[in-house]
């Protein structure tokens, strides 16, 4: 019998391997594009699909990683990918209005909606909460913007405070996403960038960084082997691409 092909366990051991792996070759000035070359690491630990290695003809693997998917509804199913702070802006305010369109046009609830938003690249940043951003600058300086209040990177997550429309986030937000169910796919690949160059810049344990950023992520956040895995992995299980950029 050919034996079942096994992937990494998804929590902090398989975040140490992509350290491991892509974290040298990633510096704190290519955040935004050098970790996308993670894209072909796995986490989590495969499901063994079926006897045959798939779960029908022509029909995907299935893995643990990404069972969280299955959970969400299924009434309907978007995704929309943001590699930029523009593209998270869009994928939030795209989101909100296929939320809001599917109730007034449909009569349809959040409930009976699956919505992911997968944040890559340049948009890792801001899945991270505002304790993160005040406790490690380096994230707000990968915005290359800075607040209007203190004429200084930012130290909030824009993403967090949709009452400052003066922000890259224009006035977008996550947590009334969350709120209605919205989930997020974070870039585990360039976690594993910001992570090192974390460290490296303030003198820290990497392993620290790392527990602490997967702990402090904004709510219905999940870390995925890369943005472009997940982004795949959804439309897999029935999530229509709904852009972004």
């Amino acid at each position: 019998m050919t034996p079942t092909p096994k992937d990494p366990a998804t929590p902090l051991d398989a975040r140490r391997r992509f350290l491991a792996r892509f974290g040298a070759l990633i510096g704190a000035s290519t955040l935004g594009t050098s970790t996308l070359g993670a894209s072909s690491t796995r986490t989590g630990t495969s499901e063994a699909p079926s006897a045959a290695g798939r779960a029908a003809p022509n029909n995907p693997l299935v893995h643990a990683a990404d069972a969280w998917m299955n959970a969400l509804p299924s009434g309907h199913r978007m995704v929309w990918d943001a590699f930029t702070t523009a593209g998270a802006v869009n994928a939030g305010r795209f989101c909100n209005n296929w939320i809001a369109s599917n109730g007034s046009g449909y009569d349809l609830k959040p409930t009976q909606l699956g919505a992911i938003i997968v944040l890559r690249s340049l948009a890792t940043v801001t899945a991270f909460t505002d304790a993160m951003w005040a406790k490690y600058p380096l994230l707000g300086q990968q915005l290359r913007s800075t607040d209007p209040t203190t004429n200084k990177p930012y130290t909030i997550n824009p993403f967090m405070h949709p009452e400052r429309g003066d922000t890259p986030a224009q006035g977008i937000s996550w947590a009334p996403l969350v709120a209605q169910g919205v989930h997020f796919a974070v870039c585990a690949g360039t976690t594993a960038g910001l992570v090192q160059a974390i460290a490296a810049s303030q003198s820290l344990s990497a392993d620290a960084v790392l527990a602490d950023l997967v702990a402090n992520q904004v709510g219905n956040a999940h870390q995925m082997a890369t943005g472009i895995v997940a982004l795949g992995r959804a439309q897999e299980k029935g999530f229509t691409y709904g852009g972004g950029a």
